[in-house]
This record gives structure tokens, sequence and C-alpha cells, in this order.
């Protein structure tokens, strides 16, 4: 019983050498590295990703055996095995507990941390590298995630994101996803006051995803739904535009983009958000984010040579113009007194814009 017993052992430790032996190799997926960033404590929780997640998720599966399960992490430890990233980099295997992996809601600790545009660029490696782990945002997490980038002036990483939408998720098809980006946008645009080489730098990011939106994998095909069909969407593109204008152009609308933003904004009026019935302030809010934006668009194109030689068109501008003028002025009489005392975004930047 006992030959046959250590038998058994020299046996197992065989089968352990042999997997010790086969398990070297490269990894079956690309594993990122990061860039240095202004944080010790960023590069740390970056680091902790890639070593505790990214890499042993990415290995081949008889590697991740070896690390996940628990029968063989006394025998990881007495006999270390290391394995080939990429090219040239060696990792150790060492056992882990899959419930004590890094979860995707840390993302807000690692965002958090990103002050420069440098430290945002190491954004695009991990949601790569967060969805190869099959660790998915949320709708919801990825309107977080353009918010934080518009504060931090890199919206320009996120039509990276964009770009490569197959590897990162992100998808410009979902109304809420867009509205967020383009309200960034918008921000950024007001907070030069419309001028500027921030401000040509923000219309040519707004004009570069209005093109990518025409990409198949950023369609929505249910036009009820589609955002590039949106009013509020072709109004901050409006209102980029006759900025421009005026500007650099000494009012002129050179190439008719004003005039051809315009005429898309009256033909997809529709679909806008502007029922003056609704009294729910969170809705209230919601759609001042959108009309003042549209109402700044307006206002800027009249003061644009041509536009208000075309009769009609001023005219229709004119005539929206009213309207949102109205129904903005409603809705200032619904803001609640603790807004008034702490902004939402839809209040502060109609205080910043409409009332001036």
């Amino acid at each position: 019983m006992a030959q046959t017993a250590i038998g058994r052992l020299f046996r197992c430790q065989s089968c352990f050498r042999q997997s010790l032996i086969s398990s070297r190799g490269y990894s079956k997926n690309a594993i990122p590295s990061f860039a240095p960033t202004s944080s010790t404590e960023l590069d740390q929780i970056l680091n902790r990703f890639r070593e505790e997640l990214f890499i042993p998720v990415g290995l081949g599966a008889r590697q991740r055996r070896l690390i996940f399960q628990p029968k063989y992490s006394e025998k990881l430890e007495e006999e270390p095995i290391t394995v080939t990233i990429g090219q040239d980099e060696k990792f150790q295997l060492r056992p882990l507990d899959p419930q004590s992996l890094p979860r995707k809601e840390e993302i807000v600790q690692v965002v958090s941390l990103m002050k420069t545009t440098k430290d945002w660029q190491n954004i695009i490696p991990f949601l790569v590298a967060m969805r190869m782990s099959r660790r998915f945002l949320t709708q919801g997490r990825w309107e977080w995630l353009i918010r934080k980038a518009g504060e931090a002036d890199s919206l320009g990483i996120i039509l990276e994101l964009a770009k490569q939408s197959d590897k990162t998720g992100l998808k410009l098809r979902e109304i809420d996803i867009v509205h967020r980006l383009f309200f960034a946008l918008h921000q950024k645009a007001q907070a030069a006051d419309f001028e500027g080489d921030s401000m040509m730098k923000t219309l040519s990011l707004a004009k570069q995803f209005a093109m990518l939106m025409e990409a198949p994998e950023h369609i929505n095909h249910n036009i009820t739904l589609d955002p590039k069909r949106r009013p509020f969407i072709i109004g901050v593109l409006l209102e980029l535009s006759a900025a421009r204008a005026l500007d650099e152009s000494e009012g002129r609308d050179e190439g008719g983009h004003v005039k051809s933003y315009a005429e898309k904004l009256l033909a997809s009026w529709a679909p806008g958000s502007f029922d003056g019935k609704i009294q729910d302030w969170v809705r209230v809010d919601r759609m001042l984010q959108e009309n003042v934006p549209i109402w700044n668009g307006i206002r800027l194109t009249l003061q644009v040579h041509g536009i208000a030689g075309n009769e009609a068109l001023s005219t229709s501008l004119r005539n929206r113009l009213q309207q949102l003028s109205t129904l903005i002025d409603e809705q200032q009489k619904l803001v609640p007194e603790k807004v008034k005392e702490r902004p939402t975004q839809g209040y502060k930047q109609s205080l910043l814009l409409y009332q001036n």
C-alpha cells in the first residue's frame, strides 16, 4: 500500500513537472503595458490590475488552472513556473483567489487618479484589457467616463476609444452616451467663450465624432433612437460651426457648413425635448442641457453673413429661437431652491450662457 501511494506521489510530481515544462510559452492574448503616470498610486493600481487580472486571465487554459486552482498552490510555491509575456517579458505564476481579483468597479479609483492627458492615455490599453478579461462597462459607466474625460480635457482619448470600438466596447449609437459626449464638447467650447484655438479643436473633435457615427459599428438602425438625428447633436455642431465662422472667418459661412447644419436642425426638430408641460426637475434639467446649446447655436447662426439674407431660413430659425426662449424662461421658474444653491449641470450652463 505504501509503495502504491509513493508511486502515485511520484506520478503526480511528474505530471506537475510536465505542466511546468509545457506551461512555458507566450500568452494567448496581447497583454497591455502602461506608461508611467503622474502618480505613484496610479502606477501601483494599474500594475495590480495587470499582474492580478490582465496577465492571469490572458494566459492559456493550462496556466490559468495552475494559478486559480487551489490544489496547485503549494506546488507553485515549491516549484516556481515562469512564462514569457509578449516577446521577452518574464512572469512568474503565483496562486490567486478568483474572488480577490480586481473588480471592474475599481475603474472609479483608476480614473479618479488620472490628472494629465498622459495619464488618460493609459485608459485605452486598460479598457482593451478589461474587455479581454470580460469585464464590460455598463452604459451608465461609459457616460460617467466621458464626463470625467471632458473635465480632464481628454475628449480626444474618447475619440480613440470609439475608433477602437471592437476592442474597447465604446459604441456611439446610444442616445445617452452620445448626449453626454456632445454636452461635454459644448462645455469645452463654452469654457473657451466659443473662440480661439480651444474652440477650433473642439469643433474638429465634434466633426470627427460625427463622421465616426456613420461607421457601421456605430450606426443605430432604429431611426427613432439614432443619436445623430437628434436636434441636440446637430445643434451642438451648428453652435460650434457658427462660432468658428464668427471668430475665424469674419462672419462668413465658408464651405456652407453653418447653413447645412441649420437646415438639418430644422428638419430634425420633431424628436427634440421641447415639451413645456414637463415639470419634473430631473427631466427639466436634462432638457436645459439640450436646449440651451441649441438656442445658442441658432443665436450665433443668425449673426453669420448669408443666413440673414436667406429669408425663409432666417425666419424659421427666428421662430425656433423664440420657441426655445419661451420654453427656457418657463423652465427657469421651476428651479428648486437647493439647485440654486448648488446648480446642476443644465441649470449651471443656462446661468452661464442663456442669462448672459
